[in-house]
């Protein structure tokens, strides 16, 4: 398994590093906006500090997309024969490629982590707020954390859905419109979708900023955001190696 996923980590294509690398500048820009914008001296407190590093996870759609690049341009590719001829059972690919998005995800959280954090403490301490709090080290390895699981989830999603192009459109219908649309009508749904779990094990809070489908509610407490994250991810992984072994290639 672990010469399998090695192989895989040597296939990353230069799509993947441009989609990492714009995943990296939307968190950037996220902790801007919120330190620039989102926080006023009468207002600034722990909770809005906390939530400028949390911006740190705020590429996760980009992270998903790169674990949709990892399983479903094998089949977009037709390469993905050629992998089960080397390795006939079907399940160890599979768990291979849910295994290396899993390890892509950790690395670009790191990233995005590494890169945010500096500059978000920068900007905080030009504008007087306070620098650090007691949880700014959990929230950032909430955020580290939850972007690997969304890169497993994209994983998963892209062995179910296996059309690459399909896979990516339906994430971002689902993430730009869908759910936000879902949450305006619905706020106290808003904890329980992806999104809302997502951000809940960086200690996120839907209600950290002022105005929009983003003061739809508060959200899960991060042990709760992250058991639900972690069971949406690992469910996605087993119905996709399921399927993948019981599914024909074509």
């Amino acid at each position: 398994m672990i010469d399998l996923v090695s192989a895989e980590l040597r296939r990353m294509t230069r799509s993947m590093w441009l989609v990492a690398a714009i995943a990296v500048v939307t968190c950037v820009g996220w902790g801007v906006l919120q330190v620039v914008v989102f926080i006023r001296p009468e207002t600034v407190n722990e909770r809005l500090v906390d939530g400028a590093y949390s911006m740190a996870q705020q590429g996760y759609v980009f992270a998903m997309i790169i674990g949709i690049i990892v399983v479903a341009s094998e089949y977009r590719h037709r390469t993905i024969t050629w992998a089960f001829l080397v390795t006939p059972k079907r399940g160890h690919v599979i768990t291979a490629k849910l295994l290396t998005s899993t390890v892509i995800g950790l690395v670009l959280g790191v990233a995005a982590a590494a890169v945010t954090t500096p500059v978000v403490a920068i900007l905080l301490s030009a504008y007087d707020y306070p620098v650090w709090t007691p949880d700014v080290p959990w929230v950032v390895l909430g955020s580290v954390v939850s972007t690997a699981l969304w890169c497993l989830l994209g994983a998963g999603l892209g062995a179910l859905i296996r059309n690459m192009v399909a896979a990516i459109t339906i994430a971002f219908v689902w993430f730009f419109y869908i759910e936000w649309a879902l949450v305006m009508m619905v706020p106290a749904v808003g904890k329980w979708t992806p999104t809302g779990v997502g951000k809940a094990v960086s200690g996120w809070t839907r209600d950290a900023l002022s105005s929009g489908p983003f003061a739809a509610g508060d959200l899960l407490p991060v042990w709760a955001g992250g058991l639900l994250m972690i069971g949406y991810a690992i469910a996605a992984a087993v119905a996709a190696r399921l399927l993948s072994v019981r599914r024909d290639v074509t």
